[in-house]
């Protein structure tokens, strides 16, 4: 038997910053305190006046907590109490929030064939694709390589694509409404068929790639529009990544998508983009209601430390007795932007590193293999490895809080299996459950 090729690598971006703090933030502290030495040459009087709404200042940004300043966690704050309480939609936007100005564009492709396009003003024109994953288990260990490679040179193809935005994979399980039977026999036998089909669990799972291709603005819809359908139309290198290859979401089914994540045990149905949004919605510092079920949702906090087999996120993805939605989005970084970004990556941590030793710090054994893989990505993208930018985001349901805090144990025991640390999107729960959809949208870094 071959061994295992395993997979890892992955590291957060970090700029020049010192001190736990990201670059912009280094360089406004410095900013600052250059401007306050300069004021004290030229009257130091001010100062007095000065210290403590500087002070202040200093330790909305500069104080982290939990990795979150201090500013960060009180705009959220108030953000939440503006928009405290129930929403009922309005029939003119059905999607609530950051979803609000979401549109579907009916569009045909070059063999006739409808196409529902969403179109999100910010993010750009998203195609959704249907796959039917085939599975490792029953696959020699060789097929299931020859699947990874060909799906990492086709996430490095993107990055020489300069109008894809990004790529996600989003998984959906849950359970699903017991199957109709007809023609069930009477007497005894009936009895078996309905006691056998009411104690059994009916599970439904749909996975999702989508292509968003950037649109800034309303009048560059129609090229995006087109852009994405040459993408649709050179999708065969997907069949060799061990899925197949459904035709693109028309608009009722893009609906029907939609529906669904808002109201998880409703049936398959056809469903008109009008009512592809739930009622009402209501949106708390840890959880969101929508329609029938409350949501928690999670983002990727800190990838896997060590080297993981092909199948490690098999027990994260894999299907529940629970509504569960894990979306994967991939930013590619164009190809000409990629060796200049790495080599950046690097050369900060040389910096950091540079740093501690000046002060005569110890520099810790995460700032060690920080530095290794910076220096690796730099080494792989120079011979020819494609860059690409990671975020996992992922969504739970149940029917009420109660029940909830069960789901959200199983997720974070499944997350923990999977060699992942999610984080629970205290205070943004609306927009990380929104970028779960697989539509688009990705939540913007704050300062």
């Amino acid at each position: 038997m071959s061994e295992v090729r395993t997979f890892g690598g992955w590291r957060e971006r970090r700029g020049f910053g010192v001190a736990g703090l990201s670059g912009p933030q280094t360089a406004g502290a410095l900013t600052a305190v250059l401007a306050a030495v300069a004021l004290a040459l030229v009257r130091p009087g001010v100062l007095v006046w000065l210290a403590v709404p500087v002070g202040g200042l200093f330790s909305l940004v500069m104080v982290r907590v939990r990795g979150d300043s201090l500013a960060g966690l009180l705009e959220r704050r108030i953000r939440m109490l503006r928009a405290g309480g129930i929403r009922h939609l309005d029939p003119a936007a059905p999607l609530p929030g950051v979803l609000s100005a979401l549109q579907i564009v009916d569009i045909a492709d070059a063999s006739g064939n409808e196409v529902g396009l969403i179109w999100l003003p910010g993010s750009g024109v998203t195609a959704l694709v249907p796959v039917e994953p085939l599975g490792v288990d029953l696959v020699e260990e060789d097929q299931a390589q020859a699947w990874l490679q060909a799906w990492s040179d086709w996430l490095s193809h993107l990055g020489y694509l300069s109008e894809v935005s990004s790529a996600a994979v989003t998984v959906h399980t849950g359970p699903a409404p017991s199957p109709p039977h007809k023609d069930v026999p009477s007497g005894f036998a009936g009895s078996i068929m309905a006691e056998v089909t009411a104690g059994g669990l009916h599970t439904r799972a749909r996975t999702v790639v989508s292509l968003t291709v950037s649109a800034d603005q309303k009048s560059d819809v129609p090229a995006a529009c087109a852009n994405v359908l040459d993408l649709l139309s050179g999708l065969d290198p997907l069949s060799r990544c061990g899925v197949a290859v459904l035709p693109a979401m028309r608009s009722a089914d893009v609906a029907l998508w939609l529906r669904q994540a808002f109201d998880p045990w409703l049936a398959d149905l056809i469903a008109a983009p009008t009512d592809m949004g739930p009622t009402a919605v209501q949106e708390t510092w840890a959880t969101y209601r929508h329609d029938a079920a409350v949501s928690a949702s999670y983002a990727w906090h800190e990838p896997p430390g060590e080297a993981i087999s092909p199948w490690t996120l098999a027990r994260l993805v894999g299907p529940t007795d629970y509504p569960k939605r894990v979306s994967l989005v991939y930013t590619p970084v164009p190809a000409h932007v990629a060796a200049r970004e790495v080599d950046r990556q690097a050369e900060a941590a040389m910096f950091r590193s540079e740093y501690r030793r000046r002060l005569g710090r110890d520099e810790t054994a995460r700032d060690q293999v920080d530095l290794q893989k910076a220096r690796q990505t730099a080494h792989e993208q120079a011979r020819g490895a494609g860059v690409v930018d990671v975020s996992l985001y992922a969504t739970v349901s149940a029917p009420d809080e109660q029940r909830l805090h069960a789901v959200t144990t199983d997720l974070e025991a499944r997350a923990g299996e999977s060699r992942l640390r999610l984080r629970r999107g205290y205070g943004a729960q609306e927009a990380v459950f929104a970028a779960t959809l697989g539509v688009g949208f990705r939540p913007l870094s704050r300062w």
